[in-house]
């Protein structure tokens, strides 16, 4: 049986037989079978005996779901991930060794998290979108979720925004960033499917802030955990926000800000807050802004202040 070629070309005939696939992604043949069967992964063809026969993408399929669950995502999340991203005219599957220049094999052994971030930082300065989606692919199978998260893409959009302030990176360039992980995040958290039950909270970022990326980070963090999350997006007006959780009794209000024109937003929500009658939800608070000025943070009392989602998620008292 011949070997599966180089992923980005991949074609769709089905050739190869179970015993190949399990070589090829080290899958074992009933949790493959448990993956057609529950999740409809694959629609393998048959040979003329009856025998279950692969294509190349097949193969390419299922070597990043494998990365996916391996990073700590249920296969059932990765299988709706990859619905998503195909539905939007993606090919995941393909990211991790189209990255690699034709004629070369991937490195020995994975790269570690700061060659991962150069490796982004270089892709979304140059527009290189494609090389971007590799890179992410690769760190996510490399690392859990909340690490490529917080210690990768974080630092990915610090320095981005540290370069334009010193005017070594353009707008564009910070807009184009900002865009891409936001669309990677925006599908990474509705890949989760909301709880049914357990501790609900309402994320957004403050009136007239237009940087979410960060609370969507937050967002997606909490909803892996087991919290309902109702995720407002950007500039979310405080009255109307008020009045939606008097009806919704949440646990928790999350909200950012990364400038300090937006922190009266912020303290506008916290008066509010501590207007509504008990069982009050409670408030936790981030963002650059408030991150990097303790003065600021002095304003908010009864709130929390996390640096991290990893930090809200411990104050919450999560595993």
């Amino acid at each position: 049986m011949a070997e599966p070629n180089h992923l980005s070309g991949a074609t769709d005939t089905p050739i190869y037989t179970i015993k190949t696939v399990v070589q090829q992604t080290g899958i074992t043949p009933a949790t493959l079978r448990a993956w057609e069967r529950r999740y409809g992964v694959l629609s393998p063809g048959r040979s003329d005996g009856g025998y279950r026969l692969y294509s190349e993408r097949d193969i390419a399929i299922l070597r990043w779901l494998k990365t996916q669950v391996e990073a700590g995502v249920a296969i059932s999340s990765a299988v709706t991930l990859l619905d998503l991203q195909h539905r939007a005219g993606e090919q995941p599957e393909k990211d991790i060794l189209s990255m690699l220049p034709a004629g070369r094999e991937p490195a020995a052994g994975p790269r570690n998290a700061p060659a991962v971030i150069e490796a982004l930082l270089v892709a979304l300065l140059a527009f290189h979108e494609g090389e971007a989606e590799a890179v992410l692919a690769e760190a996510f199978a490399l690392y859990p979720v909340e690490s490529v998260a917080e210690d990768i893409i974080t630092p990915v959009l610090v320095e981005i925004g540290e370069r334009w302030h010193r005017g070594d990176a353009s707008i564009v360039q910070e807009h184009f960033a900002t865009a891409f992980l936001r669309r990677r995040l925006s599908t990474l958290f509705h890949a989760y499917d909301q709880p049914a039950t357990g501790p609900l909270a309402i994320t957004g970022s403050a009136p007239g802030e237009w940087h979410d990326v960060g609370i969507l980070l937050v967002s997606l963090t909490l909803r892996r955990h087991g919290w309902r999350v109702i995720y407002l997006g950007q500039n979310v007006p405080v009255s109307q926000l008020i009045q939606e959780a008097k009806s919704l009794a949440p646990d928790l209000v999350c909200f950012s800000a990364t400038t300090a024109d937006n922190v009266g937003g912020l303290l506008e929500l916290s008066h509010a807050i501590d207007a509504l009658p008990e069982p009050r939800p409670r408030l936790a608070l981030g963002g650059r802004i408030m991150n990097t000025h303790e003065e600021l943070r002095a304003r908010f009392p009864h709130a929390f202040i996390g640096a991290s989602a990893r930090e809200l998620i411990a104050f919450l008292g999560q595993p």
